[in-house]
C-alpha cells in the first residue's frame, strides 16, 4: 500500500564532493578527445592588423593569468598562493588545453604528468611545473627568500626601443603627439617607478641602458634570456635604500648574475657591478635650503658597506668593509662571454662561485659585527656617478640565505635559477610551459597533439596524421607528446533524505499475501494480519512531488520490517 508523508527541511540534505576521474592518453588519442595544443610568442615587430593567432593568445595568455598577477589578484584567472605559486611568462609559451568536459571541476592538484621525446614533467600540488625527480630543496623557492630579482623578466619587449617609425604610423603618445623617432636609451620617467620580479615589489630606476637577450645555447638562438646592456658611460640602476639588505657579520646571504663584461681601457680601475655603498639619499635641512625645496638629494654614505662587487684587472672582486677593515675574495673571471656568477656569505666566511664552481672561502677576521649603511643599490656603476660598467646582465638576485653547493649547481643549469618550467591552472585545465630552455618539451619541431599534416611536400613520404608524427625518417625521437596522464575532479552532489516512519504509521499494507483468499480483490484480511499490532515488510520507498510523481524510487535489498518498540528511519541517497 503507498502511504504519503511530507519531508520537513531537518529531514534532507545535499552534500558536494569531488569524485576524482582517471585519464590517460598517447598523443593520438588525445587529440581525439579535443586537447589541443599552441604555440605562443610575443612579437613588437608586427603591425597591430597583422597580428597572428600566436600573438593574440600570448596577449590573452598574458592578461587573464600573468600580468601583474601578485598586486592584480581580483583580475586573474586561476588559484594563487603567493608563498608556493608563481607564475612567469617569457618572450615564448606553448600550451596545453584541456576541455572542461574531461578535468570536469578541475584537474587534481599531483596528479599530472606529461612525456615527451625529451623529458617528462609534473606538477608540484601548488600550480607549478617542474621536470620529474626535480629535487625541489635544491633550489631557492620560498620567495620571501628572494630580496631582489632583476631579470628583467619583461626585458624582451626591450622598452618599445626597437619599435620602427613604419610600425608606429598613426599611433599617438599621451599627449596626443605623434611619436616619430625611436628611443636610443631607456629611461625611467623621472616622476615614476618600475618594480622588480621579487615578491617585495622593490622600486627600481632605469638609466640610459638598453635591453637585449643573452643566448644560453649557442645551438638554438632561440633560447635565451632579456639582459640589460650597460655603456660603460652613465648607465646604471637604482634601487633605494632598504635595511633589509644590509648584512653584518653574522647574516647569510647571496648575490647572483649572469654577467658579460667587456675588457676596460684600464684594467687598473676598478668596474663596479654591484654595491651598497658610497651614495645615500638625504632629506635637505629646511634651515639652510634657501629654495625651499624638499626633493631628496645624494650625499655621501657611511664608511661601512655590505657589499661591493666589482671587477678589476681581469677578476672579479667580492668585498666588504665595517669602516676600518676591509674583507674581499677575488677570482679570475673571462671576459667577452656570458659567466654565471654568485657571491654568498656563510658561517665559513666570503667566497665566489662561477659557473657552478665554488672557490676557497675568505674568512670574516674582523672583530666588529657592524656592516651596515643607508646607501642606496647601485648596479652599473659606484653610487650612480663613477666606475661605470660596460656589458650586460641577468637575472640579477639578492637571497637572504648563503646558497648551498647544490643550489649554485641548479642555478647555473637552469639559467633563471627556478625549478619551475611552467605553469598548470587546474580550475581551468590550461597547462603552460613558459622556460625557454624548454619549450619543445610539448611539441618536438612542430609535431605531437594539435599537428595535422596531410601529404606534406617538404616530407619524404605523404602523411595524413592527427597527433603525434614522427618526423624525419618517422624517429621515435621526433615524437612530441608520448603520455598524458591526470585525473579530472568532477563535482558530484549527494542527495539524502531520511525517511521517518513513527511507531504507529505504515502498519498496513495491500500485499495479497496478507489477504484471507490471496488475492487484491478480496477484502477479507488473513487472520495473522489482525493481531495487535500488526508489522508490514517494508520492500519500497519512494519519494514523490508535490504532483505526486514518483522522483525516485529506492528497493531494499530485502524486506525489512518495522521495529515493535521504536521508530524506524531509512536513509535514501542518491547522486546527481
Amino acid at each position: 500500500m503507498s502511504v504519503y508523508k511530507p519531508f520537513k527541511p531537518q529531514d534532507y540534505a545535499v552534500v558536494p564532493f569531488n569524485a576524482h576521474k582517471q585519464y590517460d592518453f598517447t598523443s593520438a588519442s588525445a587529440a581525439t578527445n579535443k586537447i589541443t595544443y599552441s604555440t605562443t610568442y610575443f612579437d613588437y615587430d608586427s603591425p597591430i592588423d597583422e597580428y597572428n593567432d600566436a600573438n593574440i593568445k600570448y596577449s590573452q595568455l598574458e592578461h587573464l593569468y600573468y600580468r601583474n598577477y601578485i598586486n592584480d589578484i581580483a583580475n586573474k584567472f586561476g588559484d594563487i598562493d603567493y608563498l608556493k605559486h608563481k607564475r612567469v611568462l617569457y618572450e615564448r609559451a606553448n600550451v596545453l588545453s584541456i576541455p572542461a568536459g574531461l578535468y570536469g571541476h578541475k584537474i587534481k592538484p599531483g596528479s599530472f604528468f606529461l612525456s615527451s621525446s625529451e623529458l617528462s614533467i609534473v606538477d608540484d600540488n601548488y600550480g607549478n611545473l617542474i621536470l620529474e625527480g626535480t629535487d625541489i630543496n635544491g633550489y631557492i623557492t620560498d620567495p620571501r627568500s628572494t630580496l631582489l630579482d632583476i631579470g628583467p623578466i619583461k626585458g624582451f619587449k626591450n622598452y618599445d626601443l626597437s619599435i620602427h617609425d613604419i610600425l608606429i604610423e598613426g599611433l599617438y603618445d599621451k599627449r596626443g603627439q605623434k611619436r616619430t623617432n625611436p628611443i636610443d636609451l631607456y629611461n625611467t620617467p623621472s616622476d615614476k617607478h618600475e618594480y622588480d620580479d621579487s615578491y617585495f615589489l622593490n622600486k627600481i630606476f632605469y638609466k640610459n641602458v638598453k635591453f637585449d637577450r643573452f643566448y644560453f645555447d649557442s645551438g638554438n638562438n632561440s633560447k635565451s634570456l632579456s639582459c640589460i646592456e650597460f655603456n660603460g658611460t652613465n648607465s646604471e640602476v637604482k634601487i633605494n635604500h632598504d635595511s633589509k639588505f644590509n648584512f653584518n657579520k653574522e647574516d647569510n646571504f647571496s648575490i647572483e648574475f649572469w654577467i658579460n663584461y667587456k675588457n676596460q681601457p684600464s684594467l687598473d680601475e676598478k668596474i663596479y657591478i654591484i654595491s651598497k655603498s658610497t651614495t645615500k639619499n638625504t632629506v635637505p635641512n629646511t634651515l639652510t635650503n634657501s629654495q625651499n625645496t624638499y626633493q631628496l638629494k645624494t650625499t655621501n654614505s657611511e664608511q661601512p658597506y655590505p657589499f661591493e662587487v666589482y671587477i678589476q684587472n681581469g677578476e672579479i672582486f667580492f668585498e666588504k668593509s665595517d669602516g676600518n677593515d676591509i674583507i674581499n675574495i677575488s677570482q679570475f673571471l673571462p671576459s667577452n662571454t656570458y659567466n654565471h656568477i654568485v657571491c654568498t656569505q656563510s658561517p665559513s666566511g666570503i667566497n665566489i662561485s662561477i659557473n657552478g664552481d665554488q672557490g676557497p672561502h675568505q674568512s670574516l677576521s674582523t672583530t666588529s659585527p657592524l656592516y651596515q649603511n643607508n646607501a642606496n643599490i647601485y648596479i652599473g656603476n659606484k653610487g650612480g656617478y663613477s666606475n661605470h660598467f660596460s656589458g650586460s646582465l641577468s637575472q640579477i638576485k639578492i637571497y637572504n640565505k648563503a646558497l648551498t653547493e647544490n643550489q649554485i649547481k641548479n642555478n647555473h643549469s637552469s639559467i633563471n635559477g627556478s625549478p619551475y618550467v611552467g605553469n598548470i591552472f587546474y580550475s581551468n585545465g590550461l597547462i603552460t610551459v613558459t622556460h625557454p630552455k624548454y619549450d619543445q618539451i610539448l611539441n618536438y619541431f612542430n609535431f605531437g597533439i594539435g599537428t595535422m599534416t596531410v601529404d606534406d611536400e617538404n616530407e619524404a613520404i605523404g602523411l595524413f596524421t592527427v597527433g603525434g608524427v614522427g618526423g624525419v625518417g618517422n624517429s621515435e625521437e621526433y615524437f612530441g607528446i608520448s603520455n598524458l596522464r591526470f585525473e579530472g575532479s568532477h563535482l558530484i552532489y549527494e542527495n539524502e533524505y531520511q525517511c521517518k516512519i513513527d511507531e504507529h504509521e505504515f502498519n498496513h499494507t495491500l500485499n495479497p499475501s496478507a489477504r484471507q483468499k490471496r488475492s487484491i480483490n478480496n477484502d477479507e484480511i488473513a487472520s495473522f494480519a489482525r493481531r495487535n499490532p500488526f508489522k508490514p515488510y517494508i520492500t519500497t520507498i519512494g519519494l514523490y512531488n508535490e504532483k505526486n510523481e514518483l522522483l525516485v524510487v529506492g528497493k531494499l535489498g530485502q524486506p525489512i520490517r518495522k521495529s515493535d518498540e521504536t521508530d524506524t528511519t531509512f536513509i535514501v541517497r542518491w547522486d546527481t
